[in-house]
């Protein structure tokens, strides 16, 4: 499902979810952000329509900060910092 990251600098982990079907979307999310520690960076690769709207929507209702939204061709790639909530 994911991968660490080996520079300090990119995110500590990465997960692509396009494949995956709302409502585990979000769970994959946030299976993710357990993977990582606060103040660390996830980085999450998500497809168009439903995922993008509604993953980092989700993710400010439940208090994480969402640093990018970047559309990279078909794709888009958003970093979230795990904060403590």
């Amino acid at each position: 499902m994911g991968r660490k990251a080996a520079n300090e600098a990119a995110p500590a982990y990465s997960i692509d979810v396009r494949d995956t079907r709302c409502p585990l979307t979000f769970v994959h999310v946030k299976v993710g952000l357990d993977a990582i520690k606060v103040g660390q960076v996830l980085e999450v690769i998500l497809s168009e329509g439903e995922q993008i709207q509604d993953v980092p929507r989700s993710l400010k209702e439940e208090g994480y900060r969402v640093l990018q939204v970047r559309r990279e061709g078909d794709k888009f790639r958003l970093l979230v910092r795990k904060g403590k909530r």
